[in-house]
């Protein structure tokens, strides 16, 4: 965004969070995440351990879960920086992205990394 702006290009990032759309519905991930388990080595399997396959399947339902259905939050966003005569130069879309997301992204690496 910085970088375009001597040339005279403004850019309005759009960061949005969760929404429920093909690419976190839950069934087909899951299902590719155990082909990709089954094709793993032995040794590879072992070192995560059958949990771990059980989480990410658990994590990926409860994330589908919590994801909003509104996508007008993000189209919404994008057409005010479109249209905008004064557009910002940052959008949060959805509960997630303006009460996890963007605060997170102000803290140091090392604390985001933990949370």
């Amino acid at each position: 965004r910085r970088e375009l702006r001597p040339f005279g290009v403004r850019v309005s990032i759009i960061e949005p969070g969760g929404f429920q759309t093909g690419m976190i519905n839950p069934a087909p991930l899951v299902k590719g995440f155990v082909r990709l388990w089954e094709r793993l080595p032995a040794e590879a399997q072992a070192a995560y351990g059958r949990h771990y396959l059980h989480k990410y399947a658990k994590s990926t339902t409860l994330l589908h879960r919590l994801s909003s259905s509104r996508l007008s939050h993000v189209t919404d966003a994008v057409t005010h920086a479109l249209l905008s005569r004064c557009p910002r130069s940052r959008y949060a879309a959805g509960w997630d992205a303006r009460l996890i997301f963007l605060p997170l992204s102000y803290c140091p690496a090392w604390l985001s990394d933990t949370v």
